[in-house]
């Protein structure tokens, strides 16, 4: 369960996605800002109505273009024109995809953006969650721990050394995030309710509930670093599955 950057020389063609594969797109939407008119066309009346809710033009606009380049992303692997992919949400508000055809091919994808940055997940029928967070430094993470973390790794954090700690919080917090989403249960399970055990970087945490200290079999998260204050995380189900972290500035020619 390994994680392999693959750099823009090895991107000329588009990557085949295997059983056993899990995508993680990295977006940096300032790159794709001469597509946004593009990708405004391609969204649904739906998420043309969600955009314009947005007080802040800023806002908009990455709103636009991480959409639009999710749209992108699944068409290649659907073999679609991405203004046809229509989506359906379940009960706690996770997307997926709708259509018979699609649910043949069992493309199962989460979409997460920070600042100016989004990370798409795909995989084939294996449920997926991811998260993309800015470590901002007026962040008080240990206090946000204490409060909303389990225990262990709120006492995590207080051991680490200071200059590690934002870090560290926003390690777990990405983590779980990317764990509830690729649930589908959102906040609603609560952020102690669960822990993550981790190792070193490129291994998989584990998740064990608080409450009955069992751990969850069906499911593990993988950290990584994309740049020196950016921290990402993907939630996979199963097992045996590896991730390939992947440029979509570079990999998506057109």
């Amino acid at each position: 369960m390994a994680t392999v950057l693959t750099p823009p020389t090895e991107c000329s063609t588009f990557p085949c996605l295997g059983r056993q594969d899990v995508h993680v797109w990295s977006c940096d939407l300032s790159r794709h800002d001469g597509d946004r008119p593009s990708f405004a066309a391609l969204l649904s009346i739906d998420e043309r109505n969600r955009a314009a809710r947005f007080a802040f033009d800023q806002h908009r606009q990455r709103f636009i273009l991480s959409h639009g380049l999710l749209r992108v992303i699944l068409a290649r692997y659907l073999a679609a024109e991405p203004g046809r992919i229509q989506f359906e949400t379940g009960p706690h508000g996770k997307p997926a995809l709708r259509g018979q055809s699609v649910a043949e091919q069992g493309i199962q994808f989460s979409l997460s953006h920070s600042s100016d940055h989004a990370l798409v997940a795909v995989a084939v029928k294996r449920a997926v969650g991811v998260d993309v967070e800015w470590c901002r430094p007026e962040v008080e993470g240990l206090k946000l721990a204490q409060r909303f973390f389990a225990p262990d790794e709120s006492r995590a954090i207080s051991q680490a050394e200071s200059d590690d700690q934002l870090q560290l919080f926003y390690r777990y917090w990405t983590a779980k995030e990317a764990y509830l989403k690729g649930r589908g249960w959102g906040l609603s399970l609560g952020l102690d309710r669960f822990e993550l055990l981790f190792g070193d970087l490129s291994r998989p945490a584990l998740v064990r509930s608080t409450e009955s200290g069992t751990l969850d079999k069906d499911w593990s998260v993988q950290s990584f670093q994309l740049a020196d204050r950016l921290i990402g995380a993907v939630a996979v189900e199963g097992e045996g599955w590896n991730v390939r972290l992947l440029d979509a500035a570079t990999a998506l020619v057109r």
